[in-house]
């Protein structure tokens, strides 16, 4: 107590510093929280501020724009290409189809032309009357060894000249003759109908009256001339050949196994 009445400014002193320590507790806790507050705004390691577009983001925004802009164009491009590629390979088509057309109908026209100027060039010649012995077809100039006549009508010839043609189309010309004394060998023999129809329809004799096809042809100039000669008594195979075959399509092969071979034509084989 002496020493702090003889110095006595050390009281206040001691007052302060009493009054410091009592609140440094509270200024410590102060200070703590307001740290904390301050860590706690902070971003996460490596993240960027909020607003704030790196420079790498905005690289990688920028080409992801660049290809989604090309790859749409591309498509684009794409689909413009596949258009006009199936609308020049329709006009392509339609030119092609109207290309065939033409020419189909161009041969057609010539066909028929063809057979009007032979059907003309031949016509004062064309029999109407067919000379026959008991074997054989007679020429026009040997009618009086005739022993029997066919009068010959314009249906009857048309229907030679078709079942030449729906035969023998693409056979030699020598083979649609052939085919046409065929038809007249058994007009003649008495072991076949007396008359071409009769003939021509006979049951399993002729495939393409079976099939249709003799109805659907137009006999060519090839045609038509061939059954003019064979009725004028031109002969590609004997008077007594009755039947041919094409081996290469045929499905029964009673005649070839039956019968004599005459002759063979392109695809053809003739029998007696």
């Amino acid at each position: 107590m002496e020493f702090i009445r003889r110095n006595q400014w050390i009281t206040p002193l001691l007052g302060v510093l009493f009054i410091f320590v009592m609140c440094l507790p509270f200024w410590m806790a102060n200070q703590h929280t307001t740290h904390s507050q301050s860590f706690t705004k902070l971003p996460a390691w490596g993240a960027q501020p909020a607003g704030v577009v790196s420079y790498a983001q905005k690289d990688r925004s920028s080409t992801e724009g660049t290809f989604m802009d090309w790859n749409e164009k591309h498509t684009r491009n794409l689909i413009q290409q596949a258009k006009a590629n199936k609308a020049t390979l329709a006009k392509q088509q339609q030119a092609a189809t109207a290309k065939q057309q033409r020419t189909q109908a161009a041969q057609a026209k010539a066909n028929k032309a063809a057979a009007v100027t032979a059907d003309v060039a031949i016509g004062n010649t064309t029999p109407t009357k067919l000379y026959f012995t008991r074997t054989k077809l007679l020429s026009q100039d040997n009618h009086a060894q005739a022993t029997w006549t066919y009068a010959l009508s314009d249906k009857e010839r048309l229907m030679l000249e078709r079942i030449v043609m729906a035969e023998a189309e693409g056979e030699p010309y020598e083979g649609k003759v052939a085919v046409a004394n065929v038809v007249l060998n058994r007009l003649r023999s008495a072991n076949f109908p007396d008359t071409i129809k009769g003939v021509l329809y006979q049951k399993y004799q002729f495939s393409p009256v079976s099939n249709g096809r003799f109805e659907r042809v137009t006999p060519n100039a090839d045609s038509v001339k061939a059954v003019r000669e064979a009725l004028q008594g031109h002969k590609e195979v004997p008077d007594n050949t009755y039947y041919f075959v094409s081996l290469s399509l045929a499905t029964d092969f009673a005649i070839p196994n039956s019968q004599t071979v005459v002759k063979k034509i392109g695809h053809h084989t003739f029998y007696k």
